[in-house]
């Protein structure tokens, strides 16, 4: 037993630093290497860590020379799709690029919106202006010197008034 404990007091921990093992107490060795084992751990139970020899393992799987590819997905991997078609992980993600049906219909939109915004009197432009710079109802209203209801009222019918000039873009 008294043995055991001698063998426990005399074990020593190290680090690397700088291509030197630095002696430190067991805290500071468990809080380095915890990251290291973690990934380690990771990447052996995936199948991507090829170490022969752990202890000298760096925990940078995604540099080490032993890497494997694993469990990993690669996207030109091939697949049965429907209908015994043969598919990649590529040919199923979407292409997130606007079509032009999409650019055409938003440029009308705008252009007819900015012709309302033209055709507006210059205290429902100014409403609209302050909106957009995300200015309160409270805000607004005290700018014009009117209640808070009023301005509200205004807000409504000037909406209104866009959505029935809009409407066509729904």
């Amino acid at each position: 037993m008294k043995k055991q404990e001698n063998q426990q007091q005399k074990k020593q921990y190290f680090i690397p630093l700088n291509c030197e093992l630095i002696p430190v107490n067991e805290d500071v060795y468990q809080e380095y290497y915890r990251p290291i084992w973690r990934t380690h751990y990771h990447a052996c139970k995936h199948g991507q860590c090829g170490c022969t020899d752990w202890r000298r393992c760096e925990g940078d799987c995604g540099l080490c020379r032993y890497r494997t590819a694993g469990d990993s997905l690669s996207l030109d991997a091939e697949y049965e799709g429907e209908e015994g078609s043969k598919l990649t992980l590529l040919d199923t993600i979407e292409d997130s690029a606007p079509n032009i049906v999409d650019i055409i219909a938003d440029k009308l939109l705008l252009e007819e919106l900015f012709r309302v915004l033209d055709d507006l009197d210059p205290d429902s432009r100014r409403i609209c202006e302050l909106i957009r710079q995300g200015k309160t109802e409270r805000e607004i209203a005290a700018e014009f010197g009117v209640r808070q209801s009023t301005l509200n009222y205004r807000k409504n019918k000037l909406m209104d008034k866009l959505r029935e000039h809009l409407k066509d873009f729904k």
